[in-house]
């Protein structure tokens, strides 16, 4: 070899010694069973730091690459050094094709078989309309589905046991068709501590009510006095109405009006709540706004109050957003802003002024403009080239604020939904995922509940996460069953959009590092599942995803068409994959590489 081969194999041999050693002396700090992973991924953080981008050229010009190398870091370099003609210190790694083994065993354990013709799985998130279509729910299975996901930040036990019972009769009736076992787990997201707006107030505007030809009538509640809650997802409006006199609804009563352009139209009490209150029906459209007369028979209701569920407010650019800690504040603030309330009024304690506000997955940007003991003030600073709208339970993030310093990521309120999610399902994910201990401390609830076995899922989607990834992988290979989901939706937030594609990357490759399976999450092929046209860039996306062991598709009215086409583009994928190995496994064998 000349003075450059002899210089670029002691080069490469220092830095194989030097991760092989810092790998040995912390892998002591952290016992486990599973010691080739553990060891893995130390090395894998260490080769990051060590390995220079001098030294990446030098082996690509000598035909050697490193490309690859995540999940046998230690024996790849050594099969360079040997092909060098080094000596390296031998030492008990995992190699290249025990590393594919083991994280394909793993992702079996943890997210189910995969099936003929693709290894990674497909997860859908189910709609509470599911219940009412047991063929959908057959089609999906057929199509492609191998996880059901449900949302537990939406609906109710007694809607969940309804999706579940779905799913499960819907695999019966596949297999006494003669389809075969088609074993679909259910997948039960924690909602977390996530920030949500809780009730708006803003001025007064009239409201379109409006009724599309092609769908139903919108059913809304109208109420003589303060209206009660009423658990209803159906409901789209609700009116508070005053009266000189005593009314009593029933079924079957008309109340007319005429709306701000001089329509006539009718409200029809469908159901009655009490004798002042009842769900009505609007057939079609109609403007409403506070002093619009409603007719019953022959007496007369005074609108005070029209307002759409959820609230909806339009902000623009120079906005002016009041978020007050309490409904009483609210209640008494001055109308000089739109005024809201959140979920969760304690992430707003580390808030200072010049902090950045999301709302709706970054639609609405903000900026805190004054910090008070009642509210924090924010300024809308974009909504993009149009107006938004701002509606209640649209999802609020603050990554400038330190969430994780004072929100636990299991409120109280997560922790009454793990016995159901022990009893039903086969996977728990942890939203907001903050530190190792938030793993261990999930783990432990499910031991308690004789659940030890269900897979934990931990949700990477805050900066906290980012910086203790590699100690939350390290906990979770302590886990009979573990993986990651990269939430992208609340993580692109968080890290900024511009940084996303290499944050998502750097999270693929120490989970491989890990050998832990990866779910990639948040807006894949969405405008298919919600519009029925893909966007090109989303079937690039895709086979992005595909690295990963699974993908998972958010709910949607062209949910079957996505799932069929994710299905054949990982198809795909994975056939081209399968010959371009063969290739080179055969140019191997040859010789000739």
């Amino acid at each position: 070899m000349d003075g450059f081969d002899n210089q670029l194999k002691e080069t490469l041999t220092y830095t194989y010694e030097a991760i092989l050693e810092r790998t040995m002396n912390k892998s002591k700090q952290f016992p486990l069973a599973c010691e080739a992973s553990r060891d893995n991924l130390l090395a894998y953080l260490y080769a990051k730091e060590t390995i220079s981008e001098s030294l990446v050229r030098a082996l690509e010009e000598k035909g050697l690459s490193l490309f690859g190398y995540e999940s046998h870091v230690l024996s790849r370099l050594a099969l360079l050094l040997q092909w060098m003609h080094a000596s390296p210190t031998v030492a008990n790694t995992i190699t290249h094709r025990q590393a594919e083994q083991l994280l394909e065993e793993r992702a079996t354990i943890a997210l189910g078989n995969a099936r003929d013709g693709r290894c990674t799985r497909i997860m859908v998130t189910l709609d509470e309309q599911i219940v009412h279509e047991q063929e959908k729910m057959e089609e999906l299975l057929l199509r492609g589905m191998d996880i059901a996901r449900i949302n537990c930040a939406y609906y109710t036990p007694a809607v969940w046991t309804k999706m579940i019972d779905c799913v499960r009769q819907a695999e019966e009736r596949l297999r006494q068709h003669g389809y075969g076992e088609k074993r679909c787990r259910i997948y039960m997201d924690l909602p977390g501590p996530k920030i949500r707006v809780k009730r708006l107030v803003g001025e007064e505007h009239p409201l379109k009510l409006a009724v599309k030809k092609t769908e139903a009538p919108l059913t809304g509640l109208l109420s003589i006095g303060k209206p009660p809650q009423v658990d209803d997802r159906r409901l789209a409006f609700v009116i508070e109405a005053t009266a000189k006199e005593e009314i009593v609804l029933t079924v079957g009563d008309n109340l007319s009006f005429q709306d701000m352009r001089g329509r006539r139209r009718v409200l029809q009490v469908v159901e009655t709540i009490s004798p002042t209150c009842a769900k009505v029906m609007l057939k079609k459209s109609a403007y409403l706004q506070a002093q619009t007369v409603l007719t019953h028979f022959c007496h007369r209701l005074f609108v005070r109050s029209v307002m759409p569920i959820p609230m909806k407010i339009p902000v623009q650019q120079g906005t002016s957003l009041k978020i007050y800690f309490k409904e009483t504040h609210l209640d008494a603030a001055p109308a000089d802003a739109v005024k809201m309330t959140t979920t969760l009024p304690k992430a707003f304690r580390n808030v200072r002024v010049g902090h950045r506000l999301y709302i709706d997955d970054g639609k609405i940007f903000a900026i805190i403009q004054q910090v008070t003991d009642k509210y924090v003030e924010a300024k809308v600073v974009s909504t993009g080239k149009k107006q938004r709208m701002l509606k209640e339970g649209a999802g609020v993030n603050l990554p400038d604020s330190f969430l994780h310093l004072n929100v636990s990521s299991m409120p109280d309120e997560d922790r009454k939904y793990i016995p159901f999610i022990c009893q039903h399902a086969d996977m728990i994910g942890l939203s907001f995922v903050h530190t190792p201990k938030d793993v261990a401390n999930i783990h432990d609830l499910l031991i308690e509940y004789g659940a030890p076995h269900i897979t934990v899922v931990a949700k990477i989607e805050t900066r906290a996460a980012l910086h203790n990834l590699a100690r939350i992988l390290l906990e979770g290979l302590k886990l009979s069953s573990f993986a990651v989901m990269i939430a992208r939706g609340d993580l692109a937030i968080e890290v900024g959009f511009e940084h996303m594609s290499i944050v998502q990357q750097e999270i693929l490759a120490m989970c491989r590092a890990a050998h832990i399976p990866v779910i990639w999450a948040t807006q894949v092929l969405e405008s298919l599942a919600k519009k029925g046209l893909p966007a090109r860039a989303e079937i690039s996306d895709v086979s992005l995803g595909q690295t990963a062991q699974c993908i998972m598709l958010n709910k949607g009215t062209y949910i079957l068409e996505a799932v069929e086409m994710l299905s054949h583009i990982l198809e795909k994928e994975e056939a081209y994959e399968q010959r371009q190995q063969a290739i080179v496994r055969y140019m191997t064998q040859q010789g000739m590489t």
